[in-house]
């Protein structure tokens, strides 16, 4: 028979002992994890009187190169999306803008609702430079005034020399709201109204 030294003994039982006490205690936390979450708490709905609103959204139809007079032409989607989950909102008018700052097209004939989560898209197809390199657009909404703002961006994608290209404008809401009627637009300027594109092709 092996007899071990009592210090080492002592040192042997006190590992075993830890050994155990850190395999009971990983069983509750393992048991944690499998317990569902509760749902987060949810808030109030808006109450607030109607308010107006209305967000700059910068884009890009295409970028200059430096081989003059060539650029590149890119793809745009316009992303308006409604971030309250308990209150609908209504886009009124969304307007695309050239460069020089008069408007190129006007996407919506009439008010559009926007359920909670919604989103809308419209898009510049990428052979469509009405726009420039300095676009934009006006999105024009109502809601109540205590509802969340807006998220809009703009996505653009296209190739670029022998690469290709993509990024992503913020929109930003404007503390004051324009005059939608005064940028003159004639008819012919009027996107297809059932698609929300524009320049699609078939």
């Amino acid at each position: 028979m092996v007899y071990l030294p009592r210090q080492l003994c002592i040192l042997a039982i006190f590992s075993a002992s830890l050994l155990m006490a850190g395999c009971t205690d990983s069983e509750p936390q393992l048991a944690a994890l499998e317990v569902e979450q509760e749902p987060p708490p949810t808030e109030g709905a808006p109450v607030g009187a109607t308010r107006l609103r209305s967000v700059y959204v910068p884009a890009y139809s295409h970028l200059p190169r430096a081989s003059k007079p060539h650029k590149s032409l890119l793809s745009i989607l316009l992303s308006v999306r409604n971030v309250d989950s308990n209150s609908a909102v209504t886009l009124t008018h969304v307007d695309y803008f050239h460069t020089s700052g008069h408007r190129v097209r006007r996407y919506l004939k009439g008010p559009r609702t926007l359920r909670p989560l919604e989103t809308a898209e419209f898009q510049v197809d990428t052979y469509d430079d009405a726009g420039g390199s300095g676009a934009n657009f006006l999105v024009f909404w109502e809601g109540p005034s205590d509802a969340h703002p807006l998220l809009t961006e703009s996505i653009m994608w296209g190739a670029m020399g022998p690469g290709f290209v993509s990024f992503v404008s913020r929109g930003v809401e404007l503390d004051r709201r324009p005059d939608p009627e005064v940028f003159m637009l004639d008819e012919s300027d009027l996107a297809p109204p059932a698609s929300d594109k524009a320049g699609a092709r078939p």
